[in-house]
């Protein structure tokens, strides 16, 4: 069984040992350089502490017999919609609805907050069945987008906006 639950600081070493795992072995489009560069600067041990304790970020951790095999890292909410930076899934453990758990588990999330949107991109055409299939629309392209890859942007309306949560 699926257990999905917020990832706690104290946990975030056991968690980093994955999203390393899962950025090395299940994104074939990214280099070794590239990853090695994500997990040194824009998602280090001290940059998921500090958005983690700024309120700015959030994960959700995904585990199978007690044992961490996937994750899904999102924006909390601004302007009622929520950017999902990363989602992932052990190698091993795919194809066992554990990415769809996540997915919404996220929903389920932004719409207790009062969010009305979800938004994500792939630079993997593999990804997009995958989107699709839990609800997802594309809407946009980028050409030669971040670090050179080619960008699907992604979107799923969640509900309606609530200028009352997002101006406050």
């Amino acid at each position: 069984m699926i257990k999905i639950e917020k990832l706690k600081l104290e946990n975030l070493a056991e968690f980093l040992l994955v999203f390393k795992e899962i950025l090395t072995t299940g994104f074939p489009e990214y280099s070794a350089a590239l990853v090695d560069f994500l997990i040194g600067k824009d998602y280090s041990a001290t940059v998921f502490e500090e958005k983690l304790k700024n309120n700015q970020w959030f994960v959700l951790k995904a585990s199978l017999e007690n044992q961490l095999v996937g994750f899904l890292l999102a924006d909390n909410l601004y302007g009622g919609v929520s950017y999902c930076n990363w989602v992932g899934v052990l190698e091993k453990c795919q194809g066992q609805g554990i990415g769809q758990a996540l997915l919404g588990a996220w929903e389920e999330e932004i719409k207790k907050v009062g969010g009305h949107k979800l938004t994500l991109i792939t630079q993997s055409r593999k990804n997009m069945d995958f989107y699709l299939k839990a609800g997802f629309k594309q809407e946009g392209f980028e050409e030669k987008s971040w670090f050179g890859l080619d960008c699907w942007l992604y979107g799923k309306v969640i509900g309606d906006p609530k200028p009352e949560i997002f101006l406050k």
